[in-house]
């Protein structure tokens, strides 16, 4: 399979000026309107738009040569790092949500109970009964 590096033509320490000579050399060259249609060329000319895409933007290009240098890693050290990761993913402690109990965490979430359109005791008690009210908000804007 070609990298987008073989793709577009460069080395892999081509600098982005090179990278971009290249990609607007040969998606001028493929394009279709200049092809006339020709399928291969087509083909090439979306190849290397997706190579370009990769290349040009720094970040994503560290991420492509990261993963081409992985590339020679055996397939059971990625299931192993793979797993490991998951591992540690799994014992980060995540927010307890209890469905059985769905009013308390819509209470904790919005900031009052859906049935009885109390606030909840852990916000401000002077607080208005509910919390979506905007009169305040409407009397200062047209009172103005």
């Amino acid at each position: 399979m070609k990298t987008h590096y073989e793709t577009l033509g460069v080395s892999r320490d081509a600098t982005q000026e090179q990278i971009k000579l290249a990609y607007r050399k040969l998606s001028k060259k493929h394009h279709p309107d200049v092809s006339g249609g020709n399928k291969e060329s087509e083909k090439i000319f979306l190849e290397v738009t997706e190579a370009y895409k990769v290349l040009k933007d720094q970040a994503s290009r560290e991420a492509y040569d990261a993963r081409l240098d992985g590339a020679g890693q055996s397939w059971n050290d990625r299931q192993t790092h793979e797993k490991q990761s998951s591992r540690q993913q799994s014992t980060e402690k995540k927010p307890d949500f209890n469905m059985d109990n769905i009013e308390k965490n819509f209470e904790h979430f919005f900031g009052f109970n859906p049935k009885t359109k109390e606030m909840s005791s852990a916000l401000n008690k002077n607080a208005k009964k509910n919390p979506l009210d905007t009169t305040d908000l409407f009397e200062r804007f047209f009172n103005k």
